[in-house]
């Protein structure tokens, strides 16, 4: 009965085909990823990928032929390890529960394959059709779950960021207001904040914590400021700009420039400022061209100049970050640089490894220059993450130019060349 059954269906219909160009492999690959998130069980995927083994690949993007793994019960638990009843027990849930068989088996549960005189097959097994069937909704599946991945990945960078600036804010206020209760009530909450997140911890969870650590950050640059004004003079510890603090900061990135010794590290600064205006430099030799040209740089690259050099994404996750304040932070950089990371391709290691060279606003600075120079009128970047990484390189040897690429930017602007996103 099982046979005829099974001969008038092949008769009365096309086979199902995998999508695309997947292949069974491709199926294999893409069952690893989704199985924790539709609740199947390690022994209940070995045994389904180990049945999938004794198909033939070709069958499976053929129309005119199911998948069908011919191997008995008994074969199928001596290749995983498994017993007998453990295996019809997995047989019966994929079938029952997942939908993802069907079984063709004789009354005894007899699986074989042979030819007839007139060159049909006869088959006997078990079916994948129903597998190949799900493929939309599990490759949708996969696709949910890349999302949640890089939204926790991003969310996890943003949180690293934000640490990173309460820690900076409170080396920076403490030593000078060691008896503040609210500063000491920060640290607090500092150091009681996790140092890492297990893959437990859920996207929401990871929000809250951001929002929480975001709290900090912004009572943090509010005191900072409410200090500033009661001493009546500017904070030269609160630089109103994102100013070049170095005498040898560099960028390559599309821009001419001719490669110069770093002497120092790369410390980019940038707090709440208004849109236009000057900002004092802490460089002292005015003598010194070098010197000059580095003190020009914190009042061309005020937070508004800066963003409109961004594309119109990349200005558009700024004010994102920037929410209700009136002017963007270093944060909102960082955060907008962190958001297109993935639509540009860079990964996120790329990234952290330019963070932990530079430090955060510099990174920041570098993807907002890859971002425009994209549509750079001669030589546009292709490989965003392969010119983080270098430019990662080129700070690590004093040759990165961040200065040069930041004015090249502004003169393609002024000229009208920047190009649009």
């Amino acid at each position: 009965m099982s046979s005829i059954s099974h001969a008038s269906r092949e008769e009365t219909y096309s086979c199902p085909v995998l999508p695309g160009n997947m292949q069974r492999s491709d199926v294999q690959r893409l069952l690893r990823r989704v199985a924790p998130a539709i609740g199947m069980k390690d022994g209940q995927l070995t045994v389904m990928l180990a049945m999938i083994d004794e198909t033939r690949p070709s069958d499976w993007v053929d129309p005119s032929i199911e998948p069908v793994c011919f191997a008995m019960q008994s074969n199928i638990a001596a290749l995983t390890g498994k017993d007998e009843r453990t295996v019809r027990r997995v047989e019966a849930a994929l079938e029952g529960v997942f939908g993802f068989i069907r079984k063709d088996v004789a009354m005894n549960g007899r699986r074989c394959r042979f030819r007839r005189s007139d060159g049909s097959d006869y088959r006997q097994g078990i079916v994948f059709s129903p597998l190949i069937e799900a493929m939309p909704r599990l490759i949708e599946l996969e696709a949910d779950l890349n999302s949640g991945r890089i939204d926790r990945s991003i969310l996890k960078q943003k949180i690293s960021a934000a640490k990173r600036l309460v820690k900076s804010q409170l080396m920076d206020l403490q030593p000078r207001f060691p008896d503040d209760s609210f500063l000491r009530a920060a640290a607090d909450a500092f150091l009681s904040w996790p140092t890492r997140f297990y893959a437990s911890v859920s996207v929401d969870e990871l929000r809250e914590h951001l929002s929480e650590v975001s709290e900090v950050v912004d009572k943090l640059v509010a005191f900072s400021q409410s200090k500033q004004k009661m001493s009546a003079r500017p904070d030269t510890d609160d630089l109103q700009y994102i100013q070049d603090t170095t005498q040898e900061t560099s960028v390559f990135c599309n821009e001419c420039a001719d490669m110069q010794t770093a002497r120092s590290r790369t410390d980019i600064n940038l707090v709440t400022a208004q849109p236009f205006g000057c900002a004092g430099s802490i460089e002292k030799d005015d003598r010194n061209p070098r010197l000059e040209h580095n003190a020009n740089l914190g009042v061309q690259l005020a937070p508004m100049r800066l963003f409109y050099l961004c594309t119109e994404e990349m200005q558009l996750q700024v004010q994102i970050s920037q929410g209700d304040r009136p002017y963007p932070d270093e944060r909102d950089f960082t955060n907008a640089a962190i958001d297109r990371l993935q639509p540009l391709g860079v990964h996120p290691s790329a990234f952290r490894d330019a963070v932990n060279q530079m430090g955060d606003i510099a990174a920041s600075l570098c993807v907002l220059i890859i971002d425009r120079n994209r549509y750079h009128p001669k030589t546009p970047i292709k490989s965003p993450g392969g010119v983080l990484r270098a430019m990662t390189r080129r700070h690590a040897c004093g040759q990165l130019h961040l200065d040069r690429s930041l004015f090249g930017l502004m003169h393609r602007a002024s000229a009208g060349n920047v190009g649009k996103s």
